[in-house]
Formats: structure tokens, sequence, C-alpha cells
């Protein structure tokens, strides 16, 4: 026959192994002394290699483009060239003026008006073929030396930022050194406390959990019992039904 009851409550109690637990007080000691040692984080300075880097860019940067610039950039022989262009150019013509006073001489008109023009017209085609060489090839040179102001002033640029990521590099691997040092003591202790939880549950404690009974289920349990062990007598079953309610 079933039987009910008052409610109550169950105690059960946990426990840890003492040297577990030991250990982990010890873990937790561990980590106190490695917080208080920890010392404070240091910041590697500049490299001397990105200071210079960054001075390079900057004068470049903030020295402007003149004809100055260009200058030192000029051919140091362009004035020779133009002058034995203009050599060249007044031997022709001496050579020019031979031919137009011999044919001049051959049609009897050596001295003549005629002579005269052909003459000026010689020297005015020499002069302006003397002023456009020397032009062209100052201009020339004047832009290939302009070119190359502005090549060097971005290279000294580009070669300073490469000087820059060269000192930042150095940088990044003194802090990394110095980050190291510092986190000797981190390590050491993450490698003592990685075969131990750093989260470990109830070092010992109890805990209690209620319980209840249904008295109604339990009732019609022991009604149904006292009918069957009475033979279908109707007080059996009221019996086993106080019985099952009460327990």
């Amino acid at each position: 026959m079933s039987k009910g009851g008052a409610s109550g409550s169950t105690t059960s109690t946990t426990a840890i192994d003492p040297d577990l637990k030991a250990a982990y007080l010890s873990n937790i000691n561990q980590a106190q002394s490695v917080a208080g040692a920890l010392p404070v984080r240091q910041f590697a300075g500049f490299n001397p290699l990105y200071t210079a880097g960054e001075q390079q860019v900057t004068n470049e940067a903030l020295t402007p483009f003149t004809g100055a610039s260009i200058q030192q950039f000029m051919n140091p022989y362009e004035n020779e060239v133009v002058q034995r262009s203009l050599a060249d150019i007044g031997g022709a013509l001496d050579i020019q003026r031979l031919r137009d006073r011999q044919a001049a001489t051959a049609a009897r008109a050596f001295g003549g008006s005629r002579q005269g023009v052909v003459e000026s017209l010689t020297n005015a085609a020499a002069l302006k073929q003397a002023a456009d060489t020397a032009s062209q090839l100052r201009y020339g040179g004047y832009g290939q030396a302009a070119q190359l102001a502005q090549y060097a002033k971005g290279a000294n640029i580009s070669g300073g930022q490469t000087v820059m990521g060269l000192g930042g590099a150095r940088q990044q691997l003194e802090q990394a050194q110095l980050d190291a040092l510092r986190n000797i003591g981190l390590e050491k202790f993450g490698v003592a406390s990685g075969a131990l939880s750093g989260q470990l549950p109830n070092l010992g404690g109890t805990t209690t959990q209620p319980y209840y009974q249904n008295r109604t289920a339990g009732g019609l349990g022991g009604a149904a019992a006292g009918f069957r062990f009475s033979g279908g007598n109707p007080y059996g079953a009221a019996l086993g039904g106080l019985l099952g309610y009460f327990g």
C-alpha cells in the first residue's frame, strides 16, 4: 500500500580534496604575489633612425621648390654646348657669305645693291638660327634640371619615409623586449596554473533541498490497496485511503 508523508528537506554536504584545495589557495597566493611584483609598463622611445627620417621628410616638405632648387641641377657644360653651336652657325654663315660673293662676282654684281640684299638676308637667317638654337638648348637644359630637382625632392621624401619605417620596426622590437621582461612573472604563473582551474566551486559546504509529497495521490493509492486487500469491503478502502493520505 502506498504511503504519503509530510513535507521535509534533505541536506547534502560537498567537499573538496584537501590537497587540491591547498593547491588552489597556493595558486591564488602566487597570483597576488605576481600582481604585486608586476613592474610599471615601459614604452620604447623613438629610434634614432625614425627621428632622422622624420626630420628629413619634414625638411623636404617645408622647403619650397624654387629656381634655386633647379639651378643646382643645371648642366655645368650647357654654356659650352651653346657657344659651340653658335660657333658652328657662325662658321656656316662665313661659308655662305663667301658663296654669295662668288656668285655676285660671277654675275658681275659684286658690290651692288643686289649683293647687299642677299647678304642681308643671309645674315638675318643666320641670326635667327643662332637665337633658336640657343633658346632650344637652354630651354631643354632648364626643363631637364627641373625634372631632376622634382625627382630628387620626391626621392628624399621617399627615402626619409623608408628610414622612418626601419626606425619604427626597431622600436616595435624594443617594445616587445620590454613587454617580455615585464611579463616573465605572468608567464610563469600561467604555466603553474595551467593544470588547475581558476574557478573551483564549493570549496566545502552544505546545501539543503526541500521535498514534498502528493497527499491526494497517496490517499487514492491507499484506498485502492485497502479495497483490494479487504476483498472489496468499502470500509477497507476507506481505512486505506486515510492511511495513505496522512502517511
